[in-house]
């Protein structure tokens, strides 16, 4: 069957009329489910009948908002969340507290140790072939605990650096 566009208008109007009141329809209401004489259920707005039956209608919970730029921003943090992040975020300031404090512990034992390999000397009585193989061997020495020195600060370095970075995520604003 074809409808004209004023047949279209005349069925479309009610229908767009009721949905236009449905979002501001955000309270509970109530109507009366009836049993009509041939069976059928109807719904009215008042009691229709000894056997009416009150209904409650709740609004749907309205669908989020699309995430946009700017409601992410204005998301709310909760105060759980909030709680957990600022726990974080202590947690983080001791650790690196406390890495800072193994670092001038690193650095005093890392100048003991060079200058213990400093003050060594080698016994009198080595002859000059051996003499050259205790300087030789000596050498290699202060090279492997420099060597061994420097991959402990750079694993400070890189803890304290990832620690950094996480603070620096947790002061984002909530959302961001």
């Amino acid at each position: 069957m074809k409808c004209s566009p004023s047949c279209l208008a005349r069925v479309l109007a009610p229908c767009a009329l009721l949905f236009a009141a449905l979002p501001g329809w955000a309270e509970e209401s109530v109507v009366y489910r009836c049993t009509a004489a041939d069976g059928s259920i109807r719904f009215e707005a008042n009691p229709c009948g000894p056997d009416a039956t009150a209904v409650t209608l709740r609004p749907s919970p309205a669908a989020p908002p699309a995430a946009t730029k700017k409601t992410r921003e204005t998301v709310a943090e909760s105060p759980q969340s909030f709680a957990l992040r600022q726990q974080r975020l202590a947690q983080i300031e001791g650790e690196l507290r406390d890495l800072a404090r193994e670092r001038e512990a690193l650095r005093a034992r890392h100048a003991d140790e060079r200058m213990a390999l400093a003050v060594r000397e080698a016994p009198a009585d080595l002859k000059p072939a051996q003499r050259a193989a205790f300087e030789k061997a000596r050498v290699r020495e202060r090279e492997g605990v420099e060597r061994r020195q420097v991959k402990e600060m750079e694993l400070l370095e890189r803890r304290a650096a990832r620690l950094e970075r996480e603070r620096t995520r947790l002061l984002q604003p909530a959302g961001r």
